[in-house]
């Protein structure tokens, strides 16, 4: 996902959820400096930790870093906005904003980011980094970017 937040570690999250233990984490660190792939891909191939523990470990150090992004106050390059279609920001509440640094930044809402963390990795082939706003800006900006009459009045995608 590409930037790391300050002070929450994803092997610390992954062994608030027991799904490492401290001596595990430390045995992974070791690897990554050896070889400098992701935590999480260590991880899953060193103790067969599942992916999405790894993706709820990401999402949970985005949440645990605690602050929201102002939508009004984000630099926003139409350009980008062509990397997803109508469906694709609707069902994944997900609007592109601009790239920085080889990395697309986008924005989600807390509810959604497991959800468009999931799509993101799967589908978009670069780095991507997610901004955490307040559902209802979320939701007027897809209106203005991505508009679709009578999508918020459809029950929302599980």
């Amino acid at each position: 996902m590409g930037k790391e937040t300050e002070g929450v570690r994803i092997g610390e999250i992954l062994v608030g959820l027991g799904v490492l233990s401290a001596e595990q984490v430390e045995a992974i660190v070791a690897e990554q400096k050896k070889v400098g792939r992701p935590f999480g891909d260590l991880a899953e191939r060193m103790f067969d930790v599942a992916p999405s523990a790894v993706e709820q470990a990401w999402v949970d150090q985005y949440t645990a870093f605690g602050t929201e992004a102002d939508l009004e106050q984000q630099e926003i390059d139409t350009q980008v906005l062509r990397v997803l279609n109508r469906r694709q920001a609707w069902q994944f509440r997900m609007l592109p904003l601009r790239r920085e640094n080889n990395e697309l930044i986008a924005a989600t809402d807390k509810e959604n980011l497991r959800r468009a963390c999931g799509f993101a990795w799967n589908t978009l082939d670069e780095p991507i980094y997610f901004l955490i706003a307040r559902r209802p800006q979320l939701e007027e900006f897809l209106m203005d970017h991505y508009p679709w009459p009578g999508i918020l009045d459809l029950p929302a995608a599980g």
